[in-house]
């Protein structure tokens, strides 16, 4: 019994590991030779909405970059969300808006049964924008002065929504060693929203950079069933606009389109955050969530064979060969999508990710189906 569950895991890993080898090669291929279409030049109305809960640290950094864009100051507006704030958030923004015309500021009080508090902020939001296009970027998110009109750039005729690149900030205080690790494992998210994009078929985003238009939010009635989740404001939303709408999804990975993004400032942060991220997979549509169990298969198989050479030594051979597959065509996809997300910095320590990757994917792809996350005041999913 043992021997024939032993031959049929290492028949599946040898499956999904040529399976996922091929899928690299052809992306990275993908990458080099992907020709962006030519921006339209007709200026859209922008509506830039951030939803902030207690950021009186932040909110100043990030006002000042919203307000001091290279648009037409008519065309784009700025809405804050202020919700459930209990420190000095409001009142910083208060300062902000005899001088900024452009700038509202709405505030939330309490929740709403069965509305997650980021979304209806969101949502209401929405409601009151003037703009043809919602903009998102998160208060800790720092834009370059281009950001709007490259964004917004990207929007063709058929396209319903663009996706955008977030790169973590390593500066200080941001600058240590981890923090470099992070921002690899962070761009290797950017390039599988990248190469799926291109492919037509987007998995996932971020919500310190996205834009959709206005009318498609109306058209799929916003969030629809996910609005009682907890997380989920931008990837499951993606989900929508790409199973039951007819709108193109476009990506902008010029380096006038990216935010800059603080990384988690703690381990609990991290800990936290990376629980969410993972706590979605059974939530997205059948299709992805296979895709997402086959990935997860892949990482436990070739972890459990790693662990199994203490009793079987003589299968280290062929495992080294597998790990060092591995690495090489991680590390040359990863290479290749950082030229196209024009962020190389440290791309000399993906071989190392690629090795930490594995554990990293089986731990949280297994405790966040267990344990609860916690998102600021709130826990768990709000469902």
């Amino acid at each position: 019994m043992m021997l024939f569950l032993a031959l049929l895991a290492g028949t599946l890993l040898a499956f999904l590991f040529v399976f996922y080898i091929l899928f690299l090669v052809y992306a990275g291929r993908i990458l080099q030779q992907v020709q962006d279409p030519m921006p339209s030049r007709q200026l859209l109305f922008v509506s830039i909405i951030v939803a902030v809960h207690n950021a009186e640290q932040d909110i100043r950094d990030c006002l000042d970059h919203l307000l001091n864009q290279e648009y037409p100051p008519d065309l784009y507006e700025v809405i804050m969300v202020a919700d459930r704030c209990r420190d000095a958030t409001e009142q910083i923004i208060n300062t902000y808006l005899p001088l900024n015309p452009r700038l509202k500021l709405i505030s939330i009080h309490e929740t709403k049964t069965g509305f997650a508090p980021k979304k209806l902020a969101i949502d209401t939001a929405v409601a009151q924008a003037g703009g043809e296009i919602i903009l998102l970027t998160d208060v800790d998110g720092r834009p370059g002065p281009r950001w709007v009109k490259s964004m917004a750039s990207v929007f063709q005729s058929s396209t319903g929504m663009v996706l955008g690149y977030a790169p973590y900030i390593t500066d200080k205080p941001y600058h240590t060693f981890i923090y470099r690790l992070l921002a690899l494992e962070y761009l290797s998210h950017a390039a599988v929203a990248a190469i799926t994009t291109i492919w037509g078929y987007p998995l996932t985003c971020v919500g310190t950079n996205l834009a959709y238009r206005k009318c498609v939010y109306k058209e799929l009635n916003g969030f629809g069933r996910y609005r009682s989740y907890l997380s989920g404001d931008d990837d499951l939303f993606l989900q929508r606009v790409r199973e039951e709408s007819k709108w193109s999804i476009a990506y902008a990975h010029s380096r006038d389109a990216q935010v800059l993004n603080a990384p988690p400032r703690s381990f609990s942060q991290f800990y936290q955050q990376r629980l969410r991220y993972a706590s979605k997979g059974f939530i997205y549509p059948f299709q992805v969530t296979i895709y997402l169990i086959c990935f997860y298969l892949l990482n436990l198989l070739l972890l459990l064979s790693t662990f199994s050479l203490f009793w079987m030594p003589k299968f280290i051979f062929a495992l080294g060969i597998i790990w060092i597959i591995k690495i090489i065509a991680e590390s040359h996809f990863i290479r290749q999508a950082a030229r196209y997300l024009m962020d190389t910095r440290y791309v000399k320590l993906l071989p190392l990710v690629s090795l930490l990757h594995v554990p990293y994917v089986v731990y949280f792809g297994l405790i966040s189906q267990l344990q609860q996350y916690k998102w600021g005041d709130l826990e768990g999913k709000v469902n």
